[in-house]
């Protein structure tokens, strides 16, 4: 069973399938993660009750064979992880989203003002986002392989950082598209923005999830608890 009182990271460690739920709820699980599920809940005014049951539920769902603990990889194999799975995808996804964005918004910003916004904020996230991995890939990756201690520690922190700057484009995001739901008459292009964008939230926040919860923790120790 499910503690209420457990970080909401460790719960998406445990169990990756609860990422969904915590997504569909805006409960963030990556830059302040260590909150206990209980805390959270209270804050954002959520059933800490009927939450832990839609959590069991999802835990109940998963599959025969899920996903492999990032926490039992070794720091270099996490690392070739992370850039296989999550690097490897945004520099697929990304160039292709930008155009659509903004082919988006002008076939249908007279009848949804806000898409001009989506286009606004995506062309900003995906900047940032590339500047980010380039960062990862020749810079902090390297360093942490090596094991170069004295530049490992300052490199990670500005990784968290970089990462909180993400998670708040990603909350404007989702809010200027209205949580990615569709009017009935959107056309192909817009659906598949929608569905898209959506896509890129969720790998992006288990990107950051893993490089928050179980590469920084190994370099960085969390604060002591008072």
């Amino acid at each position: 069973m499910l503690d209420a009182r457990s970080p909401v990271a460790t719960i998406v460690l445990d169990h990756s399938e609860c990422a969904v739920v915590f997504a569909r709820h805006r409960v963030d699980y990556c830059c302040h993660g260590q909150r206990p599920l209980v805390e959270v809940c209270r804050e954002q005014g959520l059933d800490v009750l009927g939450i832990l049951d839609e959590l069991q539920a999802a835990i109940a769902r998963r599959g025969p064979a899920p996903e492999l603990d990032p926490r039992t990889l070794t720091t270099a194999d996490l690392i070739a992880s992370v850039i296989a799975q999550h690097h490897a995808y945004l520099h697929r996804t990304l160039p292709t989203l930008r155009v659509l964005a903004h082919k988006v918004a002008r076939r249908h910003s007279e009848r949804v003002p806000a898409l001009v916004r989506v286009a606004t904020i995506f062309e900003a996230l995906a900047d940032t986002l590339i500047d980010h991995l380039a960062s990862e890939e020749e810079v902090l990756f390297p360093a942490v392989v090596e094991q170069r201690p004295a530049d490992v520690r300052a490199l990670l922190l500005g990784m968290r950082e970089e990462h909180e700057d993400v998670g708040r484009m990603l909350v404007a995001l989702r809010m200027a598209a209205a949580d990615y739901v569709v009017p009935d008459w959107a056309c192909t292009s817009y659906r598949t923005l929608m569905s898209e964008l959506a896509a890129l939230e969720a790998d992006t926040l288990r990107h950051v999830h893993v490089e928050n919860h179980v590469l920084l923790p190994r370099f960085v120790p969390p604060p002591s608890s008072p």
